[in-house]
């Protein structure tokens, strides 16, 4: 059972469990509606649904836009009664198992989508422009229609981007990859799954979780995290290892690193992550805790690092 904090209305279902399928429409809104079914907002709506649907699961009406529209409200519900502390959305490396998840940052998850095509197009050969121009003007109607605009900033040939909120995609005729928000991803998957003239659906993989912080936010982020421990760590690091400064400080910020849509892969000088632990030794450095010294390594001179004991 979860409260809401807030309105303290429960909804019927736990943290860290899958709670239901989008691919399987009818078990979608019927298990949210119950889940759901001691709020306010389901009062609103329970009457939407034919009788003759609810007793019916191969009924049509469950393969309309009228229901695919009321399960992305009931979708919109679910994700604005989310705990602190989690996200809602589908499970780590999935598209469809929906639930509340544990998450370091809240809401603020987007999804690295992967849509793979079959539009014709071979590498190599491409596609004939009759068949390219078709295929983009195919893809803008769809979104367009579903409030997606198109943006080609960037883009070289006719590539476009649908972009709506925080959602970005890339659109090539072998795939639509990018960023997508929870919310978005029933709905695009909806569109693509029911292929058009041009292009079907071949498959449609998530890759990994993102976070979409600005370099401040991500700044923000480490020091509510680790701004209490981080010194002590980095004393930690140094009086055990003799690696090199450059060594340790790449070692600790690649663990605390969170995937942004800024900073995907990894970490170098300028991530946030870098900047964060950099900052800290910096500190130390001038605190006197931290005792820096130049050695000579073949060609390179190295800067070591050993805590100062007498300075703790």
């Amino acid at each position: 059972m979860i409260t809401d904090q807030k309105t303290q209305n429960r909804l019927h279902a736990d943290t860290g469990t899958e709670l239901f399928s989008i691919r399987q429409r009818k078990e979608a809104v019927t298990r949210m509606l119950d889940i759901l079914k001691e709020t306010p907002e389901c009062l609103q709506v329970m009457n939407h649904i034919p009788a003759y649907a609810m007793d019916d699961d191969t009924s049509e009406w469950w393969n309309s836009e009228e229901s695919e529209n009321f399960m992305n409200s009931l979708l919109e519900v679910m994700e604005s009664y989310t705990p602190d502390g989690y996200r809602f959305g589908p499970k780590s490396g999935t598209t469809d198992l929906y639930g509340y998840w544990e998450s370091k940052t809240g809401r603020t998850t987007l999804f690295h989508l992967l849509f793979s095509l079959e539009s014709g197009y071979e590498w190599g050969k491409g596609l004939s422009h009759e068949k390219t121009d078709a295929f983009y003007k195919e893809i803008k109607e769809k979104f367009h229609g579903e409030g997606f605009d198109t943006d080609r900033t960037g883009c070289t040939s006719q590539a476009i981007y649908l972009v709506k909120g925080k959602t970005r995609l890339y659109v090539h005729p072998m795939e639509i990859s990018g960023y997508c928000e929870t919310l978005h991803i029933p709905q695009i998957t909806a569109i693509l799954k029911k292929g058009g003239r041009t292009f079907r659906l071949v498959k449609d993989t998530i890759a990994e979780e993102v976070y979409s912080f600005t370099d401040e936010e991500e700044m923000e982020y480490y020091r509510a995290r680790y701004g209490t421990c981080i010194h002590r760590n980095i004393l930690d690091a140094f009086s055990n290892r003799r690696a090199g400064k450059e060594d340790i400080l790449s070692m600790m910020a690649s663990r605390i690193n969170v995937a942004t849509t800024s900073h995907l892969h990894g970490i170098g000088y300028d991530s946030p992550a870098y900047r964060f632990v950099h900052e800290a030794y910096d500190r130390l450095v001038n605190n006197g805790k931290l005792k820096e010294n130049v050695r000579e390594i073949g060609c390179c001179n190295i800067i070591m690092a050993i805590s100062n004991t007498n300075a703790i």
